[in-house]
């Protein structure tokens, strides 16, 4: 790849970083359309990292904030997310302390009731069943899920 290759390959880059957070790992797969040499690509890479377009700390802030109030994930779904986008553990562990537990709760008993209103007509335990499965695949812990069917919907 020569000089000038490089140079449109790392202003795209550069671009995309631009429009929105974007992790090593996204660029990674990016280049599958791109196909930007190996080496060359680490290179960009570092480039962005060195001028701040790519930044994990603020990828994962950003990504556990969209993840959980407009996805409605839990912290289990948004840390295997992260965990396989190649981001630091110490930083995923840093962003997912720093969920709101009031909020982080809220969004538990929205999607709670959601659920809960989709399957009125159901006996009690096919509900507990179905909610509990479900509230799980979002990535709600297990404990604090059937804690709140227990305690604050009396679902049994």
């Amino acid at each position: 790849m020569n000089k000038e290759d490089f140079e449109a390959a790392l202003n795209r880059a550069r671009n995309l970083c631009a429009k929105s957070e974007k992790c090593a790992d996204d660029l990674y797969k990016k280049n599958k359309s791109w196909k930007i040499p190996y080496p060359e690509l680490e290179n960009i890479i570092i480039k962005l990292k060195e001028e701040g377009f790519i930044d994990h700390q603020r990828y994962a802030a950003a990504f556990v904030n969209d993840k959980l109030k407009f996805n409605h994930w839990g912290r289990k779904k948004i840390q295997y997310t992260l965990k396989a986008k190649s981001i630091e553990d110490e930083i995923i562990e840093n962003e997912i302390s720093n969920i709101d537990e009031d909020t982080y709760n809220q969004i538990l008993e929205e999607e709670l009731l959601k659920k809960q209103k989709k399957l009125a007509n159901q006996d009690k335990t096919t509900q507990k069943q179905k909610i509990i499965q479900y509230l799980t695949q979002k990535g709600f812990e297990y404990g604090k899920v059937f804690e709140f069917i227990e305690n604050k919907f009396k679902l049994y």
